[in-house]
């Protein structure tokens, strides 16, 4: 190899790895490898350390063989779960965009991934938001209008676990000045 070139294919091998992780599958992959391996790896060399056959040395085959199929167990679905994160991350997206029905519609893709129960959840949270952000908006209108009132009694409403409620803690501060 070219010693001139060396420094350009570390380089460009760095990148490769830097994009690679950017890409959901492979995470996942590796978030899976890494989980299962590691005490794969360690259940190995223990038993190369041990003596052959003894009572530890099957301790650690059984480790090493719960490791393994735990491994494939999990590679088995790993399809399903990177399409359920990439749905949900496009829908939070959404959400944080205030685009709610946008949100709605995606969230229902995930229908043939989740029971209708965590489908609901997901729902009721996608209702739970476009509530909290009219709730700003009428309140913020409330405000423009001189009703100051009302809009600190509908501000005071937005659930403190809602993306909305950090623009109203700040259109609340400036309801107290």
């Amino acid at each position: 190899m070219n010693p001139r070139l060396a420094p350009f294919l570390r380089v460009g091998g760095l990148a490769v790895l830097v994009l690679m992780l950017l890409y959901l599958p492979t995470r996942e992959f590796l978030k899976v490898t890494f989980m299962l391996g590691i005490p794969l790896v360690f259940a190995l060399a223990f038993m190369k350390k041990s003596s052959k056959y003894s009572l530890s040395w099957f301790f650690a085959l059984l480790l090493a063989l719960m490791a393994l199929g735990g491994y494939l167990y999990m590679l088995s679905g790993l399809p399903q779960r990177i399409a359920v994160h990439q749905i949900e991350m496009d829908a939070n997206i959404l959400m944080t965009e205030g685009r709610f029905d946008e949100a709605r519609e995606k969230f229902s893709q995930l229908e043939p991934y989740l029971s209708p129960e965590n489908l609901n959840v997901k729902y009721s949270q996608v209702d739970k938001e476009k509530e909290a952000a009219l709730k700003v908006e009428e309140a913020r209108e409330l405000m423009e209008a001189g009703k100051k009132d009302q809009a600190r009694q509908l501000l005071e409403s937005v659930p403190s676990d809602s993306m909305a409620q950090r623009e109203a803690a700040r259109l609340l501060k400036n309801l107290r000045e």
